[in-house]
């Protein structure tokens, strides 16, 4: 893991801009960012209605089922979101919480990466 904590996955989420942000890609992977840093992504995300590119890389972090929930249901607020990735390989979700985000996003006709 790198240095990055969840704190600091927090703090740098909260730093970006919400409403004109566009397109994201974001890696933390092999951090030690948990739910404070989902739940914080999720939070942005409910707020960029113009987002149309979603890059998330979070294999090998603390995510759990709260902060993945977080960001699914921040990404079901954005109306014109064409393109996604969201890893979430080898994080502390569970498989029953990657199936309904997996489900949600799917009805969007998103898809994600486990």
């Amino acid at each position: 893991y790198t240095k990055l904590t969840d704190a600091g996955g927090k703090a740098l989420v909260a730093g970006l801009v919400g409403k004109e942000l566009q397109k994201l890609d974001l890696r933390l992977f092999n951090t030690s960012v948990a739910d404070k840093t989902g739940l914080a992504l999720g939070e942005l995300l409910g707020s960029c209605g113009k987002m149309t590119e979603l890059s998330l890389m979070l294999a090998d972090t603390k995510i759990a089922d709260l902060g993945a929930e977080s960001i699914a249901n921040g990404m079901v607020a954005l109306p014109l979101l064409a393109t996604i990735f969201l890893d979430l390989e080898r994080t502390l979700v569970s498989p029953e919480c990657v199936d309904a985000v997996k489900r949600k996003l799917q009805r969007l006709g998103l898809q994600i990466k486990y």
